[in-house]
């Protein structure tokens, strides 16, 4: 109920939280590729309109005030665009490149398991090539990889699903109507959630026949026990699949 409330409370009449994180994005030079897939997954074009993120308060204050009197360019990956969020199907030769970097981290032994100071070069070098990989691949700066941006057939829009095939070495960035990277997130899944909170509360209340006691084993599943096994959980998987020392999560 506390996500539903956020999605249809907060987020319309106080503060949309996902924009929130795009725009900073923007402001801290750092775009977002998210697989969701083997090759489908979703791209924030965060990068700083402004050229830098280096800059003192002063800095800027002033570089909002020259975007908002539209006296830079706009934010948006395309010419003259705003759209910094897509849909994005990669290239198969992208995704070949990029199983080929972190095959190593992958397929380690029990013997490179024990090195930790091989294992954590190994990570930083993988973690640096998959940056410039996904980066000269917005920047179009692969001689063989390429990709298109454009909208989705009515058809796909329809059944939520990609029905154009694309070439192996051409991706296709589908401009996105609305935020859907929180797909990948709790935050947008409150629904689903708040499903298996009734569900949850109908299964306990039927079996115990208490409903107080099943209202209160409900709110002390999700809050002790999934949030926090949730958080591990999360921590751990953004900094497996990040290549980030989970000591930098926070």
């Amino acid at each position: 109920s506390s996500g539903i409330n956020a999605e249809y409370g907060h987020e319309r009449f106080i503060s949309d939280q996902i924009q929130m994180y795009i725009d900073l994005c923007s402001i801290s030079n750092i775009s977002v590729v998210i697989l969701s897939d083997n090759i489908y997954g979703y791209y924030i074009h965060g990068r700083a309109v402004h050229g830098h993120a280096d800059a003192d308060m002063a800095e800027i204050v002033t570089s909002l005030k020259r975007e908002e009197d539209n006296l830079c360019s706009k934010r948006g990956l395309g010419t003259d665009s705003d759209q910094q969020t897509f849909d994005m199907v990669i290239p198969i030769l992208l995704r070949t490149n990029y199983n080929r970097i972190t095959f190593p981290l992958v397929s380690r032994d029990i013997s490179s398991q024990r090195n930790a100071k091989n294992e954590t070069e190994k990570q930083i070098q993988a973690y640096w090539h998959i940056n410039r990989l996904f980066a000269s691949f917005i920047d179009r700066s692969l001689d063989d990889i390429d990709y298109i941006i454009g909208d989705k057939l009515l058809l796909e829009k329809v059944l939520d699903m990609e029905i154009r095939e694309p070439p192996p070495a051409k991706g296709i960035l589908y401009n996105d109507e609305g935020q859907s990277f929180d797909k990948v997130l709790y935050y947008g899944n409150e629904w689903l959630l708040f499903t298996w909170d009734v569900i949850l509360l109908v299964m306990l209340d039927y079996s115990t026949q208490h409903f107080t006691f099943a209202a209160l084993m409900t709110w002390f599943i999700n809050e002790v026990i999934l949030k926090k096994f949730s958080a591990w959980r999360c921590q751990k998987n953004v900094g497996d699949k990040a290549l980030i020392d989970e000591r930098f999560l926070l």
